[in-house]
């Protein structure tokens, strides 16, 4: 047999993310309770405008090949934004209802500001993959790098036909019609075909802007039907879509109605982790958006989890890095290094600010009633706590302090888990969903009770190993399934060695940002201008629609 002796390429090394794989069971959640819209498809009028110039296109230049769509279509991808920027500031200068989150709007300010100087813009410059103002890498745009995936999950278009992305003649043929029946179509090709934009192609094109749903009967009433599945065609996803954003609009209306609090992703949060508005103010949710407002809290609850541990992983790899360390750590094993942190003068200090004793022992102090917080204000809560860790480990705190709040986190994640429910509720997540993410809170919860007779130096050591082993063999599985290396330390010969910069901890973005500005883009929420801080709240058309879903 013949033996052939080479050299192997090392894997590429890339900054990753997810280092622990707890964020993964959080996306799961929010990817079941808002699917349809991600965190990626900021803006409504996307979801008409891109059917709508496929369908246009294909009437005007039947014969077209692919390279003349993808430069049109990224002429006008360019056109649409410029347009709604310009709006804005012709009008009211909301950018929130007009350019926010509109494809390439950073490259594209300075071209509007630069045209309104007097000089000449042609969309070409922009458009150029190899030019310096280039507006997007992506041929195909924000309809390729965000959109296309979403419009096809909702059956708007079809990314995988060929040459190019299609419409669907069910749902995205209608949609386009609409648009076009509201739109000055024949001057948008003309400036896209001229390829030289003027101040008064912007403002003539204004029904182009991403403001102007509300406006279109039509196109307004079928991105409603589809948000909402007013007819029933998404089945058991269009109907907890429906029911979240049912949520988000209820919670607009009590918090409205309680002072005039605005609607944020603050504020959601807690709400749906409580239950409570700000002041503690109860949140009084309908029956039917009951076990929606569950299910997000077991999303609240895991990514509190997730950032905790992300935190800890942090304070490890930090104990890892040589510089500026006094005392050289037991890098011989994961095991060792654990043990001699744990051995610590900050854990040490941490278990101290903690009352000392077991995890048992601390279990039951907390829990005595009267101090457990209820209130989400309270800076010993758990949201408040973590906020302040997560500040503390991005900032370089103190190790202990940061230590006894990771702890005081698990602790009061532990006292409020329902010992006799699933841990994520109803939610539909088998073992299987959660094999490759051993840290989650069906892991939280028999770890809690292994610690329960632990001193808390040693509850520290099994955590410090759970989160170090842990992060190995997610590193390993990314690895074989991507030929990347994500490790953030590695076991050498010389024992455990930090790679690259440390992860800072972060929490999961819930979709919530992108659901509110649909929402109010179709004319659902608006801006109650009697009130200071002008807070959002439903429009009559939103009440009618949260009506609708049980809200």
């Amino acid at each position: 047999m013949q033996l052939t002796t080479a050299w192997l390429q090392p894997p590429s090394a890339i900054g990753g993310l997810d280092h622990l794989g707890t964020q993964a069971p959080c996306v799961l959640i929010y990817s079941q309770l808002l699917p349809g819209i991600t965190n990626v498809t900021d803006r409504a009028r996307y979801f008409s405008l891109y059917p709508w110039f496929v369908w246009s296109f294909e009437i005007r230049f039947p014969e077209a090949d692919a390279e003349n769509f993808i430069e049109f279509f990224r002429r006008a991808d360019c056109l649409f934004t410029l347009i709604s920027e310009r709006h804005g500031r012709m009008t009211d200068r909301d950018a929130e209802r007009h350019g926010i989150a509109m494809v390439g709007r950073i490259k594209l300010i300075p071209a509007l500001e630069r045209l309104e100087g007097g000089e000449e813009l042609r969309l070409s410059e922009y458009t150029d993959k190899d030019s310096a103002r280039r507006y997007f890498l992506n041929r195909m745009g924000g309809l390729g790098q965000y959109y296309a995936g979403t419009l096809g999950q909702l059956e708007l278009m079809d990314p995988s036909s060929k040459p190019w992305i299609k419409y669907t003649i069910e749902r995205g043929k209608p949609l386009a019609e609409a648009v076009e029946a509201a739109v000055p179509s024949d001057r948008f090709w003309s400036v896209l075909q001229a390829d030289r934009v003027t101040l008064s192609d912007l403002d003539v094109l204004s029904a182009f802007c991403a403001c102007r749903i509300p406006g279109n009967g039509n196109e307004c009433q079928t991105l409603t039907d589809i948000f909402f599945d007013r007819g029933n065609g998404f089945a058991a996803l269009g109907e907890q879509r429906r029911k979240s954003l049912a949520l988000v609009m209820n919670l607009a209306r009590a918090l409205h109605a309680a002072g005039g609090s605005d609607l944020t992703e603050e504020h959601f949060r807690a709400a749906i982790y409580t239950g409570k508005l700000p002041g503690q103010t109860a949140w009084a949710v309908p029956e039917k958006l009951r076990s929606t407002r569950d299910a997000w809290a077991v999303y609240e609850r895991n990514d509190l989890f997730s950032v905790t541990m992300q935190s800890v992983f942090a304070l490890c790899l930090d104990a890892l890095n040589p510089i500026g360390r006094g005392e050289e750590p037991d890098r011989s094993s994961v095991e060792a290094f654990a043990a001699h942190l744990a051995n610590s003068a900050d854990a040490h200090n941490a278990s101290a600010l903690l009352g000392g004793g077991s995890f048992g022992d601390l279990c039951q102090a907390l829990g005595k009633e009267g101090n457990l917080p209820s209130s989400w204000e309270s800076p010993e809560h758990e949201i408040q706590i973590a906020e302040r860790l997560v500040d503390g480990v991005q900032r370089g705190g103190k190790v202990a302090n940061l230590l006894a709040d990771a702890v005081h986190i698990l602790v009061l994640l532990h006292l409020r888990d329902d010992q006799n429910a699933n841990p994520y509720g109803s939610l539909p997540m088998s073992a299987d969903d959660l094999i490759d993410y051993p840290i989650n809170l069906g892991s939280l919860r028999l770890r809690c009770d292994r610690w329960r007779d632990l001193r808390l130096e040693d509850v520290m050591a099994d955590l410090f190993a759970w989160l170090m082993n842990t992060h190995l063999r997610v590193a390993l599985r990314k690895l074989r399934h991507n030929g990347q290396s994500t490790f953030r330390f590695r076991p050498t010969e010389r024992g455990l060695r930090i790679v690259d910069d440390i992860p800072p901890p972060a929490p999961t973005t819930p979709r919530f940002r992108q659901a509110v500005q649909v929402l109010r883009d179709i004319g659902a929420l608006i801006r109650d201008g009697a009130l200071a801080g002008n807070p959002t709240m439903p429009s009559a058309e939103g009440a009618m629609l949260m009506k609708e879903a049980g809200g």
